[in-house]
């Protein structure tokens, strides 16, 4: 069933069938181009074994980031947080939400509607996973200011926040970085290695307000994340600039969502 602004945040559940059969089916073939593409390794898993819920926060540098991380979690799972434009285009909106994919709403009062879906639909699953940059800034290494959305929720829930790095290395093949295709220049895609860092519990200094407690968690972890970046010596000349949004193409379909 299509999305359209208003409905509940949570449009499948994970137990539904459908959502099962096709989330392990997209995950399979994302844990071969993790292994084969991106030679994905991961760190720290042992922090992510010490927490039973909360919100997980990560910096957004590829298309798949939601792929790499439901693979990094595993057997885990998470909701994903995504734009509303982006569940509103038909087929592909379906499509992401039957992988767990939930839309943030671009109404005033979308922070109130995501902690009563937090409490209620969205019990099912032990996480829900934020981009805090609010954007995909494509092979980027020098993470761009977080919104402090997902730190307040945090806050108002008494939620650990689980910070997970991305962290690119430049890779060349056959000694290039990049190769020409019909015209068209083909980049080698980076390694790719995920940090998962200690959970930061929110919500615990009383008398405290919960948003300005949340700005100066954002800030917190967004520094914590870019040492890590830092640290591992990821690549910040890879950057190709922020991804264009999704947007609907059909005005028929336009219509519906609005």
């Amino acid at each position: 069933m299509a999305y359209k602004r208003g409905d509940r945040i949570a449009g499948f559940s994970a137990s539904f069938l459908p959502a099962r059969i096709v989330f392990h089916f997209t995950l399979t073939l994302v844990r071969l181009v993790n292994r084969l593409v991106f030679r994905l390794k991961v760190e720290g898993r042992e922090h992510l074994q010490q927490v039973t819920s909360g919100i997980l926060v990560s910096n957004h540098t590829l298309v798949l980031d939601p792929g790499i991380i439901a693979n990094v979690i595993r057997p885990s799972r998470t909701y994903f947080t995504m734009l509303e434009e982006t569940a509103c285009i038909p087929l592909l909106g379906t499509f992401v939400r039957l992988l767990g994919a939930v839309p943030i709403p671009s109404h005033a009062a979308a922070i109130r509607t995501m902690e009563r879906a937090l409490r209620t639909e969205m019990r099912d699953l032990p996480f829900v996973h934020v981009y805090p940059e609010g954007e995909c800034y494509l092979w980027n290494q020098q993470i761009e200011e977080f919104q402090p959305g997902a730190f307040y929720l945090a806050c108002r829930l008494g939620l650990p926040i689980v910070p997970l790095t991305i962290v690119l290395h430049r890779r060349r093949w056959l000694g290039r970085e990049s190769f020409h295709l019909g015209g068209r220049e083909i980049r080698i895609p980076p390694q790719v290695t995920v940090v998962i860092g200690e959970a930061i519990q929110a919500g615990e200094t009383r008398g405290k307000n919960p948003r300005r407690e949340a700005v100066e968690l954002s800030r917190e972890i967004h520094e914590l994340m870019q040492r890590t970046i830092d640290r591992e010596r990821g690549c910040k000349s890879l950057s190709r600039g922020r991804m264009p949004r999704l947007a609907l193409q059909h005005p028929q379909a336009a219509a519906q969502a609005g």
